[in-house]
């Protein structure tokens, strides 16, 4: 029998990325509970431990600072961990991210924070590994200008032009782009796994955004159509697949 292999989500003390962590644990995977808050994060895998039988652990983990996630990878790096799916689930949206600062908490969040982890924990993945971004429909080329929309969409995009683009975004308080901050911050993902699918393609590291869908969580709401069962099988699709570079819901690539 091989060794079991390791996952890491982060954002997985609740929603999407807690049931995610459970179904993984669910089919023998060793999974790491990423969680900014330790003792949510302990609570949970102690509580996922419990109910699936199966094997996890809480990493403590804020994707929008270096140095907790540079802590982190050194904890992991430390306890000889290698990680065979990476997870980035970690996001924000609505009332949270109003007010002063909301563009740049989005942004840190949801497009630098995978940015920021996937950097910062690559040489703890496996040769063959996934990482699987999640994105969001609301993300789709088609509510950006003309003009960022070729960005985006450029074959030849590269990640320093990207990320150069994030920021000025960001400097401009987060117009000029035809949507809001939310959903630049998942158009910018999705182009970012293409980027990095591209740039880890010699490893054999695949790199692709997965749409869960509208999903009844704290952050999508009493009203959504989908169930955290639904929408976190969506989200697993990444961590098995062959395909990388591109965006999916339900298994099937819509980009």
């Amino acid at each position: 029998m091989g060794l079991a292999k390791t996952a890491l989500i982060t954002g997985a003390n609740r929603g999407i990325g807690q049931q995610v962590a459970r179904v993984l644990a669910t089919q023998g995977w060793d999974v790491l509970v990423g969680s900014r808050d330790r003792k949510k994060g302990d609570a949970t895998a102690a509580r996922l431990r419990k109910d699936t039988g199966g094997r996890l652990r809480a990493v403590e983990l804020d994707v929008t600072s270096d140095a907790s996630v540079a802590t982190a990878a050194q904890k992991l790096r430390d306890g000889a961990i290698r990680i065979d799916a990476l997870v980035n689930n970690a996001g924000v949206y609505g009332a949270t991210t109003r007010g002063p600062g909301g563009v740049e908490r989005t942004l840190e969040t949801n497009f630098f924070g995978p940015l920021r982890v996937t950097l910062g924990v690559l040489p703890l993945l496996r040769d063959g590994a996934t990482i699987t971004n999640v994105t969001s429909g609301l993300g789709s080329l088609d509510n950006l200008d003309a003009t960022h929309r070729r960005l985006l969409a450029d074959p030849a995009l590269t990640r320093d032009t990207l990320v150069d683009a994030i920021r000025e975004f960001v400097r401009d308080g987060g117009t000029g782009w035809g949507a809001d901050a939310y959903g630049v911050s998942k158009a910018a993902l999705d182009a970012l796994s293409r980027v990095l699918a591209r740039e880890l393609a010699p490893r054999q590291i695949r790199v692709n955004s997965t749409c869960p869908g509208w999903v009844r969580t704290d952050m999508g709401g009493r009203n959504a159509p989908r169930s955290v069962e639904q929408g976190a099988a969506s989200v697993l699709f990444g961590v098995t697949t062959t395909e990388t570079g591109g965006v999916f819901r339900d298994g099937k690539r819509i980009r």
